[in-house]
């Protein structure tokens, strides 16, 4: 951006620089004729590297207010600034350089061409240096964050996107994707690609696209091809592939840049895919912990409902159903994988209840009526002294299921929003799959009478809001239904 007030000024400089280029890219010129007018343009142009800009213009200190503004006001810190004047004298260098953050400070007299040149190409060095730093340090940033999330559906998402702005750093680069190489077992000469992160245009509608070898660019086709069989690092002049593999994925981060990639970058390459394989490795390990908690919670609820003789489908469609739920009503993707994991054990309690009761085909009277409501009691006791979140959840869960909006529910008697968020879901698709499935008391109800009970206890048993989410998506909650069917319906009451 040049801003002065003299518009041959802008004519020289831009005559001198027109054939000038920087790592293979020519030049844009923004041009400003007074401080305001740079202060209309700089929020359209966040990414101008370079200020040439004139102290005195409107007013004798002009130039130097700009500076304030645009490190102050705008925050922006990464811009070079050089100040030329025609009038030293009114603005002394050596004031000037200590009291305001500019990075040069030139008199237009002594700016010959091949000055100015010099002058525009340390500048944008140095811009780059400082993009590339801060590249760096979101990188950083985002491989910390995801290395404390590690647990999190997300965590993979987060770290890839962390160990490409690494490499963005690294290279400085412009644009790069990333791919995550699925392997079949069955079709090995099928590989297909999906689609992770990417810098560049368009990146959020193409993230977790997926494609098959032949359907990639043919160079990048190639490089990869040549990656899987080589299984490590590809260079080739200005692209390179790399190549990071353990036993339940491989990631292939796939870059391009203006100029070649030299030996310095190859070395520091290496040593960042070392690293990514190694946290990979990591990364696939608390996966298998997290999915093998996930079984044992599943598994201790199929215990319960079998002892109840109901199907252990039921669990598991109440975790889905529920997870489906807190989806619908905006939820965290962290609190969403939490409550699939701990809403199969909301009966937990029921292993204290005796058999006789438990198994009753007709009604209960009021004794054994209380004992069974006791039940959400002791699931939430037995769980309570958990140090596991999901236990906890799951704990909170027990006991908070059976209560209802309107405040007549159990054991507390909690009202509205009283009730966790994490009762008042597992209630509604608990209730949802109970009254579609044939149990020992009852027969499975239709549809329409179900949609009718949950119209009608809206507000009353359950949250209104959770009610009126599952009536409108109707369609998902069946889809999960026809999947997860009891194999074997239970008989009808005689």
């Amino acid at each position: 951006m040049i801003v002065d007030d003299e518009p041959e000024v802008h004519d020289i400089t831009q005559m001198t620089l027109q054939r000038f280029s920087f790592d293979n890219r020519q030049i844009e010129f923004i041009h400003a004729y007074s401080a305001q007018q740079a202060r209309e343009l700089l929020p359209q142009h966040c990414d101008v590297a370079l200020i040439l800009l004139d102290v005195v213009m409107e007013t004798d200190d002009a130039g130097l207010t700009l500076v304030e503004h645009i490190r102050n006001q705008l925050n922006n810190h990464c811009v070079r600034i050089v100040l030329r004047t025609g009038q030293p004298g009114q603005a002394p260098e050596d004031k000037v350089v200590e009291d305001y953050d500019i990075n040069d400070y030139k008199d237009k007299t002594e700016l010959t061409s091949q000055k100015l040149r010099t002058l525009i190409r340390a500048s944008l060095r140095s811009y780059r240096d400082i993009c590339a730093l801060e590249t760096h340090k979101r990188g950083l940033e985002k491989v910390v964050e995801s290395s404390k999330g590690i647990f999190e559906l997300s965590a993979l998402h987060t770290f890839v996107e962390g160990a490409l702005d690494q490499l963005s750093a690294i290279m400085h680069l412009d644009d790069g994707c990333i791919y995550a190489l699925e392997k079949q077992a069955y079709a090995h000469h099928s590989s297909h690609f999906q689609l992770l992160a990417h810098h560049g245009e368009d990146s959020q509608h193409q993230l977790n696209k997926i494609l098959p070898l032949s359907q990639l660019p043919s160079q990048q086709a190639a490089l990869f091809d040549q990656a899987i069989n080589q299984k490590g690092n590809i260079f080739k002049d200005n692209a390179v592939v790399i190549y990071c593999q353990n036993k339940a994925r491989d990631l292939f981060f796939y870059i391009v840049r203006n100029t070649p990639i030299n030996e310095s970058d190859q070395h520091f390459i290496k040593l960042l895919s070392d690293n990514i394989t190694i946290a990979l490795e990591n990364i696939r390990l608390n996966e298998v912990i997290v999915e093998h908690q996930r079984e044992t919670m599943y598994r201790i609820g199929e215990i319960v409902e079998t002892r109840s003789k109901e199907s252990g489908k039921h669990v598991k469609r109440v975790a889905l159903y529920t997870a489906k739920l807190a989806e619908l009503a905006g939820l965290d993707e962290k609190t969403i994988e939490r409550l699939k994991m701990a809403s199969p054990l909301h009966d937990v309690g029921k292993v204290a209840t005796p058999d006789a009761i438990l198994h009753k085909p007709a009604k209960l009277d009021d004794r054994e009526w209380s004992i069974m409501r006791s039940h959400a009691e002791q699931g939430e006791m037995m769980l309570a002294d958990s140090s596991i979140p999901s236990l906890l959840l799951a704990s909170e869960i027990a006991g908070s299921h059976h209560e209802r909006w309107d405040g007549k529910g159990y054991p507390r008697g909690l009202k509205g929003e009283e009730i966790p968020i994490s009762g008042r879901l597992t209630a509604l698709a608990d209730v949802f799959d109970a009254l579609g499935s044939s149990r020992c008391y009852k027969l499975q109800w239709a549809d329409e009478e179900i949609v009718e009970y949950i119209s009608e206890q809206s507000g009353k048993q359950f949250d209104p809001h959770l009610s009126s989410l599952l009536l409108s998506n109707l369609d998902q909650f069946y889809s999960i239904r026809e999947q997860y069917q009891d194999e074997i319906s239970a008989s009808s009451p005689e």
